[in-house]
């Protein structure tokens, strides 16, 4: 009589308990790796664990990254923790706010805030600038770090809170800083020089060629320098969601704009970054970084999509913004694709009292728009799309 045939799972190959493994939820992996030896020996061979930070990270060299030899250790200690950060992130600071890139780079996890100025050579172009906020790094000894930048000082411990959901992502996160003393610029002649030198390179950041000695903007752009260097108590991040460029109608789509984020001036705030989306008929302007009046994460404007004032024939091109159509303001381009009913919103500092009035939406071709608040002082916003490639995760 034939001895039956060992139908237990441990009967089978390597190969083939590495592939049943590879479909496991990564989750489920320390179960597998306590029913016995060989399933642990099994859970551990490299390549499955290649294969997942190829596939969930696009990272495929471990040798990057200091204390790390093998892929199965970049997994558990790393990527797993601290991968679901990969991203575009709002930052929460005050009114401000800050378009933060969560990304791998060389051996680390990079956090970046991007800061838009003027192009001195060409007023057609904006300026990315990167100011790092924080690293997630590895040492020698396999442990994995979180350190803070600061303008004042080097780098220094932090810790990131952050709840996983069952899905493995994460929507809000909190940068916590270990040393905050260093965030405070300490009162003496040194510091005081070193302060006064990186206000202007700060300054410079943010207004770009407009950059100007004139009392009152300093005062302004102060404050938010000031805010930026002496924020003690963590960033709050929350993410923001990937722009979907196929969701306008494809009928319509001509005139109007991409989604993406664009920079506009607002006075003596200086340039703004807000990020354009469409939710069916209506366009939505929602501030990025923001002011004392209307802060981050508001509506700065709304375009009615469904009632345009005039639109430009596809088969004679933009067409002349005469006075009647709009009133005659400096820096408003000429021609357009499209004029809608929009409104705007505005606020006291403090973002006291804050209400939406009339106003008009303008499409100059899909990548610059502008909006014009018809309040009692009429007010202009030219809005510039720029390059999303830096966000690339």
């Amino acid at each position: 009589m034939e001895s039956p045939v060992n139908s237990n799972l441990i009967s089978l190959p390597a190969e083939v308990i590495c592939r049943i493994i590879s479909h496991v939820p990564v989750e489920c992996h320390p179960s597998v790796s306590l029913t016995c030896r060989y399933m642990r020996e099994c859970s551990h061979v490299d390549r499955l664990w290649l294969q997942r930070c190829r596939d969930e990270y696009n990272v495929d060299d471990y040798r990057s990254w200091k204390g790390v030899s093998s892929y199965y250790q970049l997994y558990s200690k790393i990527l797993y923790r601290y991968g679901p950060l990969l991203g575009v992130w709002l930052r929460r600071m005050g009114c401000y706010g800050g378009l933060i890139s969560i990304k791998i780079r060389d051996g680390q996890i990079f956090g970046e805030e991007y800061v838009v100025n003027p192009d001195e050579r060409s007023a057609d172009k904006i300026n990315v600038v990167c100011r790092p906020v924080f690293a997630i790094t590895t040492t020698e000894n396999e442990d994995c770090i979180v350190e803070c930048h600061t303008l004042l000082s080097e780098s220094h411990r932090a810790n990131i809170d952050m709840k996983i959901f069952k899905n493995g992502l994460v929507d809000k996160f909190k940068l916590n800083c270990d040393a905050k003393y260093r965030h405070i610029p300490l009162e003496n002649n040194d510091l005081q020089f070193l302060f006064d030198s990186l206000y202007r390179l700060w300054a410079q950041g943010e207004l770009g060629a407009n950059y100007t000695n004139d009392t009152f903007v300093n005062e302004v752009i102060g404050i938010k320098f000031w805010t930026y260097l002496s924020w003690s108590h963590g960033f709050t991040f929350t993410r923001l969601p990937p722009i979907n460029h196929s969701n306008v109608d494809t009928n319509i789509s001509k005139n109007h704009l991409r989604s993406g984020y664009y920079a506009g001036t607002y006075g003596v705030h200086g340039l703004e970054i807000i990020r354009i989306l469409y939710k069916e008929q209506t366009l939505n302007g929602t501030k990025i970084t923001g002011d004392p009046n209307v802060p981050a994460g508001k509506i700065t404007f709304k375009a009615f999509l469904s009632n345009p004032i005039l639109i430009a024939n596809p088969e004679h091109g933009p067409f002349l913004l005469t006075d009647d159509l709009l009133p005659s303001i400096n820096g408003i381009p000429r021609h357009a694709l499209a004029i809608y009913h929009g409104s705007g919103q505005i606020a006291f500092e403090g973002y006291r009292l804050p209400r939406f009035i009339n106003g008009k939406f303008i499409v100059f071709n899909q990548d610059t728009c502008g909006f014009i608040w018809l309040g009692a002082v009429i007010s202009f916003t030219l809005f510039k799309r720029f390059d999303e490639g830096f966000l690339n995760v």
